[in-house]
């Protein structure tokens, strides 16, 4: 994979994600989740030059945590990579199992399958890395618990008339601050270009 697909880069212009999963067929064989992180914009020039030249493992870390919002149940899945020492990057996908087949479906395959395949492309969506990390028996049965998890608990929304995806979302992300590009140390200037990680 020379770039991300079209349908990726599209749906990631569109919302103004930087990080993504979707369920993705690689070399032919079976469906499984796979995660696409867009790492662009100048605050994360150091990091795409690191991620491009190294040539072990860069480490990361996928943290999950299930939110029971008053609407709909969201699944965050946040992303650490570890490319600066004092500032890693940190990515967020919010997954609404309730609404979105393809969230739930995200879940349903993290639980089954046995690796988690990533894919970092730069400011032009050109794949700049590629790495893949085991998914242990408890990561599994922790994506399956979610699943379910977020499963009971709009349903029970549902039968209220209260389920909305949308609002969840809406109060989830208001709280996100941005990256701000790091002093450079040539001219002193500070300039703020804000990114949401």
């Amino acid at each position: 994979m020379q770039e991300f697909p079209e349908t990726i880069q599209q749906a990631m212009r569109a919302s103004g994600a930087a990080a993504t999963c979707l369920p993705v067929q690689l070399d032919g064989n079976n469906w499984e989740t796979a995660l696409f992180v867009h790492v662009s914009g100048p605050e994360c020039r150091q990091d795409r030059r690191i991620l491009k030249r190294s040539g072990s493992v860069v480490a990361s870390r996928l943290n999950l945590e299930l939110m029971t919002h008053e609407n709909a149940a969201v699944v965050m899945m946040q992303l650490e990579i570890q490319t600066l020492a004092n500032d890693p990057l940190i990515f967020e996908i919010l997954l609404t199992p309730g609404e979105k087949t393809t969230h739930h479906e995200c879940l349903r395959l993290l639980s089954r399958q046995q690796r988690l395949c990533w894919f970092f492309a730069d400011s032009d969506f050109r794949v700049i890395r590629t790495q893949q990390q085991e998914i242990d028996p408890e990561q599994s049965v922790l994506f399956d618990q979610l699943a379910r998890e977020a499963s009971a608990h709009d349903s029970l929304i549902r039968i209220s008339g209260r389920y909305s995806a949308e609002d969840a979302l809406s109060q989830i992300a208001s709280h996100y601050q941005p990256r701000e590009t790091p002093r450079d140390a040539s001219d002193g200037d500070s300039q703020k270009e804000p990114k949401l990680n």
